[in-house]
């Protein structure tokens, strides 16, 4: 589900078959750090600055190919973590670390698992606690699929690792809670967001003694295409759909609905989100149009967008408001302090 310029027709192929079948950040003062929103689109990375919404390019196409969800990593350096694929498939995918400036520092390359995709997807990220970093592959995306894939790497080289899971349907981004669990949206309908319950393996040693605890924490029936999950202020937590239907929805701490924040029709078609110090949501909108058969829908050229959702004083929130416009194959947003 995650697109790029370069690959994931199938995502959207996927949608719609599904519904067919269901008939239904950049310096600041005294070298402080300031929260800025990171957004990979059109294979470069993209820098938002909250305060003025001006958009900077961290990571240019020209030096590296760049995409999904984007982590800091700890060790207060600020340097940060996404997926990295320049030069596929000669090069393995994985997931690169950079240094605030941007520039690659290392490569953590994706292991290999049999009946993998045909072409790997590094997507979701996340580091918890104990400072393991977990990822997601999306898989082949296609409806049915069961090919998507949870890792742990473990700190602190992240050269090693164990597979959680190698039978997500089209993984979608990592959120870990305060508590060590592990969050992964599957994007295809019926759409659940998993949750993975520690204990984790701490080595590899225990990728098989430590088997992953799986549950479903969130299935919506009214949600087939759940993609980005984000913590809210208040210990709910909003879950983007990308088009069954295309909009934000608000949980509780059991993963029980509470309300619609962005309603289908009105915000794109909402992928990756975060959530801001002041509680504002900042997300990716894939911008889709209706395309002939065999491919149904797709992206639309320069039709991607980056946006917000700010609330009023009483928790209401307004209409999402456009950032950054003319864009590709947006499919994540972070938001990190940028050094």
């Amino acid at each position: 589900m995650p697109l790029n310029n370069s690959r994931r027709p199938w995502l959207l192929v996927a949608f719609v078959a599904a519904a067919l079948l269901t008939l239904a950040a950049c310096g600041g003062d005294d070298d402080a750090a300031k929260d800025a929103v990171f957004s990979p689109q059109n294979n470069q990375l993209d820098l938002y600055d909250i305060e003025t919404g001006v958009k900077t390019v961290l990571i240019p196409e020209e030096r590296n190919h760049v995409n999904g969800q984007v982590c800091l990593v700890p060790g207060g350096d600020g340097n940060f973590l996404l997926g990295e694929d320049t030069g596929q498939p000669e090069q393995r995918m994985g997931w690169g670390i950079f240094t605030p400036q941007g520039e690659l520092v290392q490569k953590i390359e994706e292991p290999r698992s049999e009946g993998e995709a045909e072409q790997p997807e590094p997507f979701g990220c996340g580091f918890d606690g104990e400072d393991r970093l977990f990822v997601t592959d999306v898989g082949s995306g296609a409806f049915g699929a069961e090919d998507g894939k949870l890792i742990v790497f473990f700190p602190p080289a992240y050269e090693e690792s164990c597979f959680l899971d190698l039978t997500l349907r089209t993984a979608g981004t990592v959120t870990i809670d305060d508590e060590g669990n592990v969050y992964v949206p599957e994007t295809v309908p019926p759409g659940k967001v998993l949750r993975f319950a520690p204990p984790f393996p701490t080595s590899t040693s225990e990728c098989e003694s430590v088997p992953a605890d799986k549950s479903t924490f969130i299935e919506d029936p009214d949600v087939g295409t759940p993609f980005g999950l984000a913590r809210a202020p208040n210990g709910n937590w909003y879950l983007s759909s990308v088009v069954l239907p295309p909009a934000i929805r608000e949980y509780d701490a059991n993963g029980q609905f509470v309300r619609t924040i962005v309603e289908a029709e009105t915000g794109g078609n909402p992928a990756g989100l975060a959530v801001a110090a002041d509680g504002t949501i900042y997300y990716a909108d894939l911008g889709l149009e209706e395309k002939p058969p065999p491919d149904f829908f797709g992206p639309a050229a320069d039709a991607a967008s980056v946006r917000r959702v700010t609330f009023l004083a009483d928790g209401t929130p307004s209409m999402p408001e456009t950032i950054g416009a003319g864009l590709n194959f947006a499919d994540a947003v972070s938001i990190l302090p940028l050094k």
